[in-house]
């Protein structure tokens, strides 16, 4: 690179606000006393980034998250640099579902393509952590930042603001109180607060009285995403929806993975090295139950949006030479179930795509059948067999719901 592109990078650099000291040709970071911490070319924040994060986020300028509106039950304990392991312990088995939110955080997505194209920036406020007397941490708010971190970037650390509360009503209000400020962790929903409530009034810490409803919903939204009006629809429902909790399971890539490992599967990829299967991602062989079913069976995760591509996928999977004469079994899940304060409603929803799915499968095939086989009987060792549970409330979430 001459003087002149080396300046003219520089600047740009500045501009952008990325390190201007990164060697590319190792993608170690030399300086990185910098506002935007560039995930591409690094694995962990430094000290230098936790003081420059210390500089920039202040008390004077949030004092909702860290001074003097702070409620009683909480105080701020300072900025520190936390091992991500210690965080991602705090939010394992939860599978997309979260403290504070009905469902996975809506804006997932684009925090992740934020952080991966344009870094991750110091000078907003962190994720936050409850620290108890024994050691073990709650995530207050950046559950999502966590596992972005930890399984997009490879992060072996994360810089948290650490708090002491002191009852779990603080702990749970203040997730939604949080998730309504303009962070970078997604706007709390009408679901979110619904279901905190009916937790908190389950639990006697919130009586089922409106007007210390209508305290709480102030307590726990503050200035944020709602109008009055919608403050006191969303008081009234919790009223009259006090034992409802609807909290789901959000199925997203990394979910079902971990889902899986955890009940007794691992990715086929790994017992059949040969098959060419490294990017199919969402194939796997049952672990758990002897050598038979990881010989005689495989099991495929799709969404139950896309049909069409699944009975291709299921295709193309049995027709591979390593799997001839094994059975494919096909679990389909229901990726993430909208916002509802109505249980019912949402088993519904999940039932309905479910059965969508399964009778377009069936369908297909029979069309397949008709025109290209001349009504020839459809053989095959591809079968239907379950849906991934979604909502903690009717289904047993450590088992696949065979249908």
């Amino acid at each position: 690179m001459n003087v002149t592109a080396q300046a003219l990078s520089s600047e740009l650099s500045k501009k952008l606000g990325l390190n201007t000291k990164t060697d590319l040709t190792n993608g170690t970071v030399k300086d990185d006393n910098t506002i935007v911490v560039n995930t591409l070319f690094t694995d962990k924040f430094s000290n230098n980034n936790l003081k420059t994060l210390q500089r920039l986020v202040q008390e004077d300028a949030w004092p909702e998250l860290y001074g003097d509106q702070l409620p009683d039950g909480i105080t701020f304990d300072g900025f520190e640099i936390m091992d991500i392991t210690k965080l991602s312990e705090a939010i394992d088995k939860s599978y997309g579902s979260q403290v504070a939110r009905a469902s996975d955080n809506p804006e997932f997505d684009n925090i992740k393509n934020d952080i991966l194209t344009n870094g991750y920036k110091l000078r907003y406020p962190p994720i936050a952590v409850a620290e108890y007397e024994d050691g073990s941490i709650a995530i207050i708010t950046g559950k999502t930042r966590t596992k972005i971190l930890k399984n997009n970037c490879k992060f072996t650390n994360a810089i948290v603001a650490k708090y002491k509360v002191f009852s779990k009503r603080t702990l749970l209000t203040q997730s939604i109180r949080f998730n309504c400020i303009d962070v970078p962790s997604g706007t709390a929903k009408a679901g979110d607060v619904l279901g905190v409530a009916s937790e908190l009034i389950s639990e006697g810490s919130l009586k089922k009285n409106l007007n210390a409803i209508r305290e709480w919903i102030t307590e726990a939204v503050g200035n944020g995403p709602f109008t009055d009006n919608y403050k006191e629809h969303l008081a009234v429902t919790i009223l009259n929806n006090a034992s409802v909790r609807p909290q789901i399971y959000s199925w997203r890539p990394e979910n079902i993975a971990e889902w899986m490992k955890d009940h007794g599967f691992k990715r086929a990829s790994e017992q059949y090295p040969a098959a060419g299967l490294e990017k199919n991602g969402s194939v796997y062989v049952k672990t758990n139950e002897g050598k038979k079913h990881i010989n005689d069976f495989l099991y495929m995760v799709c969404a139950s949006s896309s049909f069409t591509k699944n009975l291709y996928r299921a295709a193309e999977l049995l027709s591979n030479s390593h799997f001839l004469g094994k059975t494919l079994r096909v679990i389909v899940h229901t990726s993430t179930l909208p916002d509802s304060t109505n249980t019912k409603n949402l088993k519904d929803v999940f039932d309905q795509r479910i059965k969508d799915h399964n009778t377009e499968w069936k369908s297909m095939l029979r069309n397949y059948s008709e025109v290209f086989y001349d009504e020839a009987k459809v053989k095959t060792n591809v079968v239907l067999y379950g849906a991934l549970p979604a909502i903690k409330q009717i289904h047993d979430m450590d088992n696949i719901i065979t249908f």
